[in-house]
């Protein structure tokens, strides 16, 4: 995708965003985080071979510059949130990285306008650095993406939309698909991009159930040939659990936890234009995944 077109799509958003009265507000609690997240993979060996190894450990946080139930303009709400996360890639054998500490940065900027019926529109940019200490200016990126939100009842909506950026390879362009649905007053199940769950409500507090999500990133590292992309993509299944412990008055605040595995793993060097010309690729075998956070982003 042209830079041009992402900054002339960019600056059509923002134009949007100034017509009409403006009212802003943050959330109750200010500028405190809204949602931390810590993810661990343990030791995995390469499945041919066993020419290498690998093991990764991630700490996400989220600050809301933006409470989109007092932010807006007209009835179009706006959610603004900075996204931080550091990961920590452990390679041995043949796959190693000059700094195994990586950084994400993101500023997603979204716009939320009802369309009635329940359904509504949601469109944004997110522009985002995700790179080692020594190649920050090569991991820069945008990504814009929409998506339409239908409210087929009170039981089941879906979202239907796309995502664009640099960073998606060969690919440039991705679909975006979501579901929420709640058959009976004990299940829900729900798919959010790249993770299904199906969760069992034991309590009006407590839910526990089967997921599989596809996770990993992607960052601008230094290598011995140079600045280079590192992809890492995952499949995880597990078992999750989220418990509510919000007291009478306050909106939902909720502890996550999860194990499982990463049923294969793919660690792959490449340039930015697109995956097919990696010329390093790593597959592990199975490993154990553990993740618990909290959230308060309702």
């Amino acid at each position: 995708m042209r830079v041009t077109a992402i900054i002339a799509a960019f600056a059509a958003i923002v134009g949007a965003a100034q017509a009409g009265g403006w009212h802003y507000g943050l959330p109750d609690s200010g500028l405190a985080p809204s949602y931390g997240k810590m993810e661990f993979y343990t030791r995995m060996a390469e499945r041919h071979g066993e020419a290498s190894d690998f093991s990764l450990q991630s700490y996400a946080l989220t600050i809301p510059l933006a409470d989109p139930r007092k932010t807006g303009f007209g009835d179009t709400l706006l959610n603004m949130q900075l996204d931080a996360k550091v990961s920590i890639i452990n390679g041995g054998g043949t796959f190693r990285l000059e700094n195994e500490t990586l950084y994400n940065l993101a500023l997603p900027i979204t716009f939320i306008t009802p369309m009635g019926n329940g359904n509504r529109w949601t469109y944004g940019a997110a522009p985002e650095m995700a790179a080692d200490s020594e190649t920050i200016s090569k991991g820069l990126d945008l990504t814009l993406y929409a998506f339409y939100t239908i409210k087929n009842s009170e039981h089941f909506n879906y979202s239907l939309g796309l995502a664009a950026s640099p960073r998606f390879a060969e690919y440039l362009v991705l679909p975006m698909v979501r579901f929420e649905w709640t058959p009976n007053e004990r299940w829900s199940v729900d798919l959010n991009m790249y993770e299904l769950r199906a969760l069992y409500h034991a309590t009006n507090r407590l839910a526990v159930g089967p997921f599989m999500s596809a996770r990993g990133g992607v960052w601008a590292v230094e290598t011995e040939r140079g600045a280079r992309m590192l992809r890492v993509r995952s499949l995880v299944a597990g078992v999750t659990m989220e418990y509510d412990f919000s007291q009478p008055g306050q909106t939902k605040r909720v502890i996550t936890a999860a194990l499982g595995s990463p049923i294969t793993s793919h660690a792959q060097f490449c340039n930015r234009t697109a995956g097919k010309d990696a010329y390093e690729s790593h597959h592990y075998k199975p490993g154990l995944y553990i993740a618990v956070g909290v959230d308060f982003r309702f």
